[in-house]
């Protein structure tokens, strides 16, 4: 009688587990789906309710972590970040306690409380964290990896946060230099450290190693994606800058010229960002005093700078000829009309347009009176 009482104690946690499982497991599914849609009230309630339950289970149940970090992320989503943060230090917890701090898993939930750190602008503890993180990494693989290299190109973008340039180039440097060694010289992993190294050093007028990193970074892009590809365009803008600041006109011309011709092809020769290559133009020309060559490519930038004005005005009338409001329509075609340059070929096709809207508003041509018929006799 008593070992039959036991077994129905049994049957009966084992049944309660299984439910538990199963209302997880929707709750789960339902937080995930309002996530997904950006409803992330709906998510995080749904959670909620998931980690009520999970916490009824066994302190082992990987369920509890798995809704731990569902919690971390819809908090994250929704900006609050301390929320956050205490939801994945009891994941992280959790974590260390079954497999110990060095589980792979372990260190990615320390790499995100680092993170978040970084999100609530604690600069410093974010540093602490990426310190304990590398630490990690370094026992596990060894000091030269690319983990390791990861750290401390997060630990620079800190540093930037901080407002300290001089100490964020030293360790881009350092990340640089290990993930070329790893992976090679021109792989396409060291171009986020790239770009940021380039922008930094720009900042610093350290010209000459601006121009050194740009330089890299065009030559693995080039490889990648060809010479006339739109990824290009803002390592040609830094290089060009680089050149500009080392008075390295000669190299300098060439590559704005370059970046225009990139521009054009992806995004046509009216695109804003024309003028502003044109407006940097002009600069590197006044530097020389070369001033004919500064006056065309400011009257270039301003002619783009008028068709997307006048191309604005155009959408606007087109909104009020919807609206039916005739007379507005009409004075915004009539103003688009009066930006345009007639004698400059890069408006023909919108003065065209705009030409033909307006005849639209012409009063109809009053018929001739015909010859009376003539009678016969």
């Amino acid at each position: 009688m008593r070992l039959s009482g036991i077994v129905l104690i049994c049957c009966v946690c084992a049944a309660a587990d299984d439910d538990r499982g199963e209302k997880i497991e929707r709750l789960l599914q339902s937080g995930e789906a309002s996530y997904l849609k950006g409803d992330y009230g709906a998510a995080r309630q749904s959670y909620e309710q998931a980690w009520e339950i999970a916490q009824e289970t066994e302190p082992t149940d990987a369920v509890r972590y798995t809704v731990l970090k569902k919690l971390t992320a819809v908090r994250s989503a929704a900006g609050d970040y301390a929320d956050a943060e205490s939801y994945l230090q009891q994941a992280l917890t959790w974590r260390e306690n079954q497999f110990g701090p060095t589980d792979p898993k372990a260190i990615e939930d320390l790499s995100e409380v680092a993170a978040l750190c970084r999100r609530m602008k604690d600069f410093d503890r974010a540093l602490v964290v990426l310190d304990r993180v590398m630490s990690l990494h370094v026992r596990t693989g060894g000091p030269e990896s690319l983990p390791v290299a990861d750290v401390m190109s997060r630990k620079a973008a800190v540093m930037l946060d901080q407002k300290k340039p001089e100490t964020a180039v030293v360790m881009l440097a350092s990340a640089i230099g290990l993930r070329g060694k790893l992976s090679g010289a021109d792989s396409p992993t060291l171009l986020p450290d790239l770009d940021r190294m380039g922008e930094v050093t720009l900042s610093l007028r350290q010209y000459d190693k601006a121009e050194e990193t740009y330089r890299r970074a065009l030559v693995i892009r080039e490889r990648l994606y060809g010479r006339e590809h739109a990824d290009l365009i803002a390592t040609l803008d830094g290089l060009a800058y680089a050149y500009f600041g080392e008075k390295k006109y000669d190299d300098a011309e060439p590559t704005y010229q370059r970046l225009l011709a990139v521009w054009t092809a992806s995004a046509g020769p009216t695109h804003p960002m024309i003028a502003t290559v044109l407006d940097k133009m002009a600069g590197l020309y006044a530097d020389q005093k070369k001033w004919d060559q500064a006056d065309d490519a400011v009257a270039r930038a301003n002619a783009v700078r008028a068709h997307f004005l006048a191309l604005g005005l155009a959408q606007a009338a087109g909104v009020k000829v919807t609206a039916g409001d005739m007379p507005a329509a009409k004075a915004l075609y009539e103003r688009a009309l009066a930006a345009m340059d007639a004698a400059n070929p890069l408006f023909d096709e919108l003065r065209a347009q705009v030409e033909k809207n307006l005849k639209l508003f012409e009063p109809p041509a009053k018929a001739r009176p015909g010859k009376p018929a003539s009678r016969k006799k």
